[in-house]
């Protein structure tokens, strides 16, 4: 093995999982990995948070913390307490007692949070990206981003709204951005897939809704970035933790396993809940607890309608793709 190797171990494909990599990532972290492919993949994630929960159950002396992931996770631990084959043979352990993906349950919160389209603020931003970075930008037709989200899907904006409205958008970890969550969707008849801007913004509104590739994104402070837009959302972090929702801590999201569901508002409800979020701190989030049974998703996916309209809708996107201008 070459001194620069850095996959210590490994655990064979089984029947419910790809090969899952054991990677060095540093003097006091490991990387878990599923598969030597990127891929999107839900059930990995949720396989991951399985076996997190399992490890945090054990009490390992010596582990730090954990950042699960879509299809890794990251161990923090003190390498002067357990060592790194010490804490690998803990994860095995945990990955070997998980027999059947059907029997998984994965915690996880729905959290409507309502939204405006082509609201001005996000348009204020296309606007500026095409005055100051690029004035021909494809992406920006009609001074804004869901026309091109069409044409790279093969339908029509109100079909991209639908995708947005119609479906559960999965955290599968927290990152990028201070509060931020990579969120996908649940349906894969809602599976909408874009480039990102080329190059990237350099102003974003708070609360923009956007997406990359299949990712979406809500952006939690003002800042660049390279998601096509939707429209905007409520605030989902609060540095000043005034409002008693971010009173422990300044993020909305949990670091994985929660759910959006969007809902379609004005602009003026948008900015009346800005107002009562950070000045009034009266405004109630929508979060309810509740579970993912992998089961009953694994039925769902497999019912003859969602595969047909699955299957059909990528079918328009590779020709809607093949159509829409490169960015």
């Amino acid at each position: 093995m070459s001194k620069y190797e850095v996959i210590l171990d490994t655990l064979p494909a089984a029947k419910d999982r790809t090969e899952i990599l054991f990677r060095q990532a540093g003097d006091g972290f490991i990387q878990v990995e599923y598969g030597h492919e990127q891929r999107v993949e839900l059930l990995d994630s949720f396989r991951i948070l399985a076996v997190d929960s399992k490890i945090k159950q054990v009490n390992i002396q010596g582990l730090i913390e954990t950042v699960p992931s879509l299809r890794a996770n990251l161990f923090h631990f003190d390498s002067l307490v357990i060592s790194p084959g010490e804490l690998i043979a803990e994860i095995k352990k945990a990955e070997e007692s998980i027999t059947s993906v059907e029997e998984m349950v994965i915690d996880s919160r729905i959290i409507t949070l309502p939204i405006a389209f082509e609201d001005s603020q996000t348009k204020k931003a296309v606007a500026l990206y095409q005055k100051q970075v690029r004035p021909d930008a494809p992406n920006c037709v009609d001074g804004y981003n869901l026309e091109y989200m069409a044409q790279c899907n093969g339908c029509s904006v109100d079909d991209i709204k639908h995708m947005l409205l119609d479906t559960y958008w999965y955290n599968s970890g927290c990152g990028f951005w201070p509060g931020g969550g990579f969120f996908w969707p649940m349906d894969p008849r809602c599976k909408m897939i874009v480039p990102k801007y080329n190059p990237p913004r350099i102003w974003t509104p708070e609360g923009a809704v956007g997406i990359g590739g299949a990712c979406l994104f809500t952006y939690t402070t003002a800042t660049g970035g390279g998601y096509q837009l939707f429209g905007r959302t409520i605030p989902t972090f609060q540095l000043a933790m005034k409002h008693p929702q971010f009173k422990e801590k300044p993020f909305l999201y949990h670091p994985s396993g929660d759910r959006l569901k969007f809902v379609e508002v004005s602009e003026a409800e948008i900015d009346h809940i800005y107002a009562h979020v950070h000045d009034e701190t009266d405004y109630k989030y929508e979060i309810e607890e509740s579970k993912i049974v992998v089961k009953e998703y694994l039925e769902f996916l497999a019912a003859p309608e969602v595969q047909k309209g699955a299957e059909d809708f990528a079918k328009r996107q590779v020709k809607g793709a093949a159509k829409a201008p490169k960015l």
